[in-house]
């Protein structure tokens, strides 16, 4: 495959997320690697586009389909580090609002975004691996597509926290404040991320198409969108103050998994482990990848 315009752009992302990475890296170790904390998926967001352009230039070298679908599931998967990384910020924020004054929204509200957020994710996982040929030609799954639907819902969720967090934003401390900003700052990024991902797989214009559409547009509309993000939540993560683990509130320090009422049995008596719905959601996704090529081997 002939060097081009994709390969430029995987060239610019290394050279964007790889400096984007390190920070990260020292930001997460200073607020903590907890999944309520938004910054972990800058850091996760970083680490993708640093694999999916390695890939990108792997396929000038190799044409196999498992790099191309690798590079299809890693480009369509970036909106969801975007959108759980605004939750955590948000989960913050009102966190520091509700130790003065009552809000609307609870735990269980942040974890029905949540559960959007990662059903999305494992659709759109699945539509990117089942939607890439053998001859290298890419046609979007209903999967990928209801994933989008709920990236959209889920992202006009984030927008009516942020309204709703506004009205209350006198009641949280002086530098939790600025979390909100930031949240704010992003969110039109966001949903013009939001808005390529759509037309890519709600849509027929070529010049959306994720293996041979319009680069400049990928470029602008996908790649800067993403990384101003980025920027915006490191260099206010960067100037946060650090909260202690045993200091968070209820909305931030919130499980990620469901509780049972009561554990699960096993044989020989033994108790299993609690396991929430994302954890079952992510269990079903790997059990239907593994079926697949057992079904195109028959």
């Amino acid at each position: 495959m002939k060097f081009n315009a994709h390969g430029g752009i995987s060239i610019l992302e290394l050279f964007l997320y790889f400096p984007s990475f390190l920070v990260a890296v020292y930001i997460c170790y200073r607020h903590g690697f907890g999944r309520s904390s938004g910054w972990i998926f800058t850091l996760i967001l970083c680490l993708i586009r640093i694999i999916g352009a390695c890939c990108q230039l792997a396929t000038y070298h190799s044409e196999s389909q498992g790099l191309f679908e690798t590079t299809i599931i890693l480009d369509s998967v970036g909106v969801s580090p975007l959108l759980l990384a605004t939750l955590g910020l948000l989960s913050r924020c009102i966190d520091s609002i509700k130790e003065t004054s009552t809000f609307p929204l609870s735990a269980i509200h942040f974890r029905l975004i949540q559960l959007l957020i990662t059903i999305g994710l494992i659709l759109s996982i699945a539509g990117g691996s089942n939607g890439t040929s053998s001859d290298g030609t890419f046609k979007v799954q209903t999967t990928s597509k209801v994933g989008i639907i709920l990236y959209i819902v889920a992202y006009v969720a984030l927008a009516l926290t942020a309204l709703l967090t506004s009205f209350k934003l006198s009641h949280a401390e002086s530098g939790e404040k600025r979390l909100l900003l930031a949240v704010i700052l992003a969110l039109p990024f966001i949903l013009v991320r939001l808005v390529y991902s759509t037309l890519a797989a709600l849509t027929h214009f070529h010049d959306f198409n994720l293996l041979t559409g319009s680069v400049a547009i990928f470029a602008i509309m996908a790649v800067a969108m993403e990384f101003a993000v980025i920027l915006i939540y490191l260099v206010i993560g960067w100037r946060t103050n650090v909260i202690p683990a045993s200091q968070r509130g209820p909305i931030m320090s919130r499980p990620w998994k469901g509780n049972l009422d009561g554990a699960i049995s096993r044989p020989g008596g033994r108790r299993g482990r609690r396991q929430g719905p994302i954890h079952g959601l992510v269990s079903a996704a790997v059990a239907a990848a593994q079926q697949q090529p057992a079904q195109q081997s028959r």
